[in-house]
């Protein structure tokens, strides 16, 4: 009985501390294979980067439902400027001749006269019109003074067709008893790449002569932009608002921001001028006698404002506001925004500096 219960209390047996061979190979595996995994990731990282530098890379995948931006190319109107300015000063023997070559290879340039030549006082783009495939057709304004005899003929400033015999450079006196006149030129510009560009970006070049056309038509009364601003404004609190705001925005006499909307924030231009007049003032749609809040109304104020040197005729696109029985000041708008407001066909072709289209 003695012995049956020593049995009983006895520990269990434990293990032998010396593993079997097996049990050793497999250890060791799982060891070789820990350090090859270390190692490989290791190997990895430099391998990865390698491949990321060398392979070429692709365009980013859109989310899906998200259109993918389109890329807005800007319309080469400096480049034309500058290049319709060179080729009315430059001949083959000026030194502006090479810069002409890389700017419109095998481009014809003017032969001068050394009796009689033509000053260019500025080139200004008054309209681009994509003509697609990257190219883009320029119309550029050259204020130039012609002498007043030609051997050509002179005719007048309206019809001139002086042979362009061009001052040398941008300094150059204007010819004695000169007859300015504003001359349109078309250049048409295409953004290319040359064969050994090495994926540089792409270039511009003229893809042929200037071509002398009429200046751009003038609007008339029935097209829709002279229509944007149709009703008088007459005495009355709209009327009162305009006249307070540019007064005190023009000669800085007064808070200015008084007029403004709560959320509006314009910058004075820092003037100064002695006396500010309202001419006339029109707006978009009829100007309601008692505005509900929130109602936006567009106008355009005609000034003339007074200093030392003279009267200056300004003119003023605005955006107001209805608010608490009264008008403010919510925005100094462009008037083409304010022709998209209201309704106004835009146009097609792109306008710069204010020219008519």
């Amino acid at each position: 009985m003695n012995r049956l219960s020593a049995r009983r209390n006895r520990a269990p047996d434990t293990p032998s501390p010396i593993a079997s061979g097996t049990d050793l190979h497999r250890s060791r595996a799982r060891t070789v294979l820990l350090y090859g995994g270390i190692w490989a990731a290791l190997a990895a990282g430099p391998l990865a980067l390698a491949l990321a530098i060398a392979l070429p890379q692709t365009a980013r995948s859109t989310p899906e439902g998200q259109a993918a931006a389109p890329i807005v190319i800007a319309p080469p109107v400096g480049y034309a400027e500058n290049f319709v300015d060179l080729w009315l000063r430059s001949t083959d023997a000026d030194t502006d001749a090479a810069a002409l070559r890389a700017m419109a290879p095998g481009v014809d340039l003017p032969k001068s006269s050394s009796a009689l030549r033509t000053s260019v006082v500025k080139t200004v783009a008054v309209r681009s019109t994509p003509m697609g495939g990257r190219t883009w057709q320029v119309t550029v304004a050259a204020t130039v003074v012609v002498p007043p005899a030609s051997p050509q003929g002179a005719r007048s400033p309206q019809g001139s067709t002086q042979s362009s015999t061009q001052a040398p450079a941008a300094g150059a006196d204007v010819p004695q008893g000169g007859v300015r006149v504003v001359r349109y030129f078309a250049v048409q510009v295409s953004m290319v790449r040359s064969d050994a560009s090495g994926g540089a970006p792409d270039s511009l070049v003229v893809t042929g002569a200037p071509a002398q056309v009429a200046a751009p038509g003038s609007l008339t009364e029935t097209d829709p932009a002279t229509r944007t601003y149709g009703s008088q404004v007459m005495d009355g609190p709209l009327r009162e608002t305009v006249t307070g705001y540019l007064t005190a925005y023009l000669s800085g006499v007064g808070d200015s921001s008084r007029y403004l909307a709560p959320t509006a924030k314009i910058p004075t231009p820092g003037a100064a001028y002695s006396k500010v007049s309202l001419k006339t003032l029109t707006a978009s749609n009829a100007v309601p006698s008692a505005p509900a809040d929130g109602t936006v109304l567009e106008v355009l104020a005609d000034v003339v404002a007074s200093d030392s040197a003279g009267e200056w005729p300004l003119s003023y696109p605005l955006r107001l506001t209805a608010r608490a029985g009264r008008w403010e000041i919510a925005a100094l708008a462009p008037a083409g925004t304010a022709a998209s407001s209201s309704g106004a066909a835009a146009p097609t072709s792109t306008t710069t500096n204010g020219a008519s289209r």
